[in-house]
């Protein structure tokens, strides 16, 4: 009798312990390991906010990368007006914990996912984006300094994933592959390049800057041709590029 009552006193106890300890971990975050079906967003649009309350000028909780994700935890009754757009506030809780609302629009909303459903979309998804990225740099690049004028390197950036690095006049080129960390914005050399190292993106407007900062070094590059190989220089292309980064510089100024 005395064994039987200790024996449901250890059980009492690892439930309990159990209990505990998952709720403990649901409060700290996302468990995606937990099969059960559940409601995910993914967020589709860069440098996305997340306000405290379902409103365009509430305060803002979090600036949210492309492809960052969470669980909805809850949705407006109904459609709001944003811009031209019409769509729902969405509550979204992150991995690690912080919690608030995301307008639609710059959601894909995943229904009665699962971890599967989630990787196996955020996969997808960044397949497509790193498709679309290669042709948007597909084309010829050339270092600028701060006053815009042209330097030393030249990158040959191709759609299918290679590059040819080298210094203006240099008859040999580095050639490589280069895909992209998209947590850190950054193009990934994966062979030798003329300025020694790898390079972060930046769109503005429709224009893309490459550059590379260091303690030693500013590097920054600008396309100049759609076309990798050609050894003409697109005027149009370039007065744009400059154009677009003028309207940034002065949209700058006046946040500040």
């Amino acid at each position: 009798m005395k064994s039987y009552k200790i024996f449901n006193a250890i059980a009492l106890l690892l439930i309990l312990v159990v209990f505990f300890s998952c709720k403990k971990s649901d409060e700290g975050g996302l468990l995606l390991n937990n099969s059960a079906p559940r409601k995910f967003a993914v967020v589709i649009t860069p440098n996305t906010a997340m306000r405290i309350d379902p409103l365009v000028f509430s305060s803002r909780v979090a600036l949210l990368k492309k492809g960052d994700f969470g669980e909805v935890i809850d949705r407006t009754t109904e459609e709001k007006r944003v811009g031209s757009n019409r769509n729902y506030w969405y509550k979204i809780k992150l991995s690690n914990g912080i919690q608030g609302w995301v307008f639609g629009e710059n959601l894909n909303i995943l229904e009665n996912a699962d971890s599967d459903n989630v990787e196996s979309y955020l996969g997808k998804f960044w397949e497509k984006e790193s498709e679309e990225l290669k042709k948007e740099l597909h084309g010829k690049w050339w270092s600028v300094n701060r006053f815009n004028d042209f330097t030393n390197h030249c990158l040959e950036i191709y759609n299918d994933g290679r590059y040819k690095s080298y210094l203006k006049g240099a008859t040999k080129k580095l050639e490589g592959e280069y895909n992209f960390d998209f947590n850190k914005s950054q193009i990934i050399f994966l062979g030798e390049t003329s300025f020694e190292g790898n390079l972060y993106f930046v769109k503005r407007g429709d224009v893309y800057t490459l550059y590379r900062e260091s303690d030693k070094d500013e590097i920054k590059f600008k396309k100049i041709n759609v076309n990798p190989e050609s050894e003409n220089e697109d005027s149009t292309l370039v007065k744009k590029s400059q154009e677009e980064e003028e309207k940034q510089e002065k949209n700058e100024s006046e946040t500040e």
